[in-house]
């Protein structure tokens, strides 16, 4: 993983930490019941994220459960009839949970797609999963066997950011500080922005973002945060006609923090991958 990760959170990203699901394995300090995400949260309620609340039904049903045929881990977000935008480090995915709100409950509106297989030229069979070729770059693509029924999350452009001072985090992910407990029901929280591209040198230093394409959203003792299992899913920014907009995937935790979660998470610019997003083989914008 790159330098800039802190070790424990390279750790706990690693895709190849992925087999950690299954047996609770512990990568460093930290407990790895769900390797694959990070980003925050202490609970008062075992339903609530700090500072944040359960998505009501029918809102942001574009933010879905990224996972394979025995169990999700992940978040992603819809952003076009049959693509599913995640976290470079959510891999081998094979099926997502769109609409719903809880995927061990059973719901009417909840709508499950498989990704899309395809067979090559020597008979192999392998999914349309396409991981982002900069390794520094924590984005991959689903593309779906089927198109959604679900509207497509509309993605941010640089004139949709003025003015912009916090955002909203929508995630299927855990509700402690420790990562450990409560994946599987989506939930929401808004936080403050810290900067909204990593160009300030003091900031990347002390968080660990990317200049140009990482976002830092949330601080340290906010409590107010993502976590693992958020992993891929959305940041929103609220545009002018109140609806919101796909500005950001959540990566990992930001630097400068003794918990897993709950000081502050890096997020991936989405729009700034745009012409890799669109020219995605399978994908219909």
């Amino acid at each position: 993983m790159p330098t800039q990760l802190k070790p424990e959170a390279a750790d706990l990203r690693e895709p190849e930490a992925r087999s950690a699901l299954r047996s609770g394995a512990r990568t460093g300090s930290t407990q790895t019941g769900l390797s694959n995400v990070i980003p925050p949260t202490r609970t008062d309620a075992p339903d609530s994220i700090i500072g944040g609340t359960l998505v009501r039904r029918g809102d942001f049903p574009d933010c879905c459960a990224v996972g394979d045929e025995h169990q999700y881990y992940c978040s992603g977000t819809l952003i076009a009839p049959n693509v599913v935008v995640t976290a470079g480090h959510c891999c081998e995915a094979t099926r997502v949970f769109l609409r719903g709100n809880n995927v061990d409950h059973s719901d009417d509106d909840a709508e499950v797609i498989n990704v899309k297989k395809v067979t090559d030229e020597s008979g192999f069979e392998r999914l349309l999963d396409f991981r982002h070729p900069d390794p520094k770059v924590d984005l991959r693509l689903l593309i779906l066997e089927r198109n959604s029924t679900v509207p497509p999350r509309r993605i941010a452009q640089e004139s949709d950011l003025e003015g912009v001072e916090e955002v909203m985090l929508v995630g299927f992910g855990t509700i402690d500080l420790a990562g450990t407990m409560g994946y599987g029901t989506k939930r929401q929280v808004t936080v403050p922005i810290e900067t909204l591209d990593c160009t300030e040198p003091e900031i990347a230093d002390q968080r660990g973002c990317r200049e140009d394409y990482e976002i830092v959203a949330g601080h340290r003792g906010l409590l107010r945060d993502t976590c693992r299992g958020d992993s891929g899913g959305p940041l929103y920014i609220e545009g002018e006609d109140g609806s919101y907009l796909l500005l950001g995937a959540t990566s990992r935790g930001a630097w400068g923090s003794d918990k897993c979660c709950g000081d502050g998470g890096i997020y991936v610019r989405v729009d700034k991958f745009l012409d890799w997003i669109q020219s995605a083989p399978g994908a219909e914008f």
